[in-house]
């Protein structure tokens, strides 16, 4: 049986990376970036201003035991408060749904889900808990400012209380609209993962309904322990 751990930082690191517009081409850098605690103000209020959005994803996991990269595809769909779906593939199947109650986490080739109260997988102090209404950036992340190139601003962030699975997290700012245009994740083991998101589309109106999760026919339903 795979392991039913449920993959935190990869959920976290997409929360935090989508954005409202896809950037292009390269932006001049303020000739004095601003201060990291103005940067993450900023993401703060364009985020704030986000209620739902969707897109296509690639995800690119970097396995240290494994000394291999694993590479997955397919969409994604977040809402306030605490709604998101998942769909990806690398072979298997793997959908992760949550309608801010209950989180499932559905591998179709096993014939098993996974159930678990969403306040037991996500606290406020989480990198997901920003976009989902439960968190503020600067209230849970120790963040400093690394530097700039080509039209970004890189952002290091460590949760000020530990978090599991999520070690640091890197983001990347555009430097003239502060949306995220690139993030990237360690756990405490040394794997990494980063997304990339394609066709972000911010603030359609979706509906509640894709958030849902009925459990098909002849699936077993397994209870995550509580901690």
């Amino acid at each position: 049986m795979r392991n039913w751990k449920f993959p935190c930082f990869v959920v976290a690191l997409g929360l935090m990376l989508v954005r409202a517009g896809s950037a292009s081409g390269e932006r001049a850098i303020p000739a004095t970036p601003p201060a990291a605690d103005a940067i993450v103000q900023a993401v703060q209020a364009r985020y704030d201003a986000t209620t739902d959005l969707s897109g296509d994803v690639i995800q690119e996991t970097n396995v240290v035991r494994l000394n291999k990269t694993i590479v997955a595809r397919g969409t994604v769909a977040f809402k306030k408060p605490g709604k998101m779906r998942w769909e990806l593939a690398n072979g298997d199947r793997e959908i992760i749904v949550s309608d801010g109650k209950t989180l499932w986490i559905y591998r179709p080739e096993d014939q098993q889900v996974l159930r678990m109260p969403f306040d037991s997988a996500f606290r406020s102090s989480t990198p997901i808990s920003f976009l989902t209404g439960v968190g503020k950036i600067a209230e849970n992340f120790r963040v400093a400012f690394e530097g700039a190139e080509d039209g970004r601003l890189r952002l290091r962030l460590e949760p000020k209380r530990p978090e599991g699975d999520v070690g640091v997290l890197w983001l990347l700012v555009d430097a003239t609209s502060f949306d995220i245009v690139g993030a990237e994740v360690q756990d405490p083991l040394g794997n990494r993962s980063k997304l990339t998101f394609q066709n972000v589309r911010r603030n359609q109106g979706l509906s509640d309904t894709l958030f849902e999760f009925a459990v098909p026919a002849g699936v077993d339903v397994l209870e995550a322990p509580r901690e």
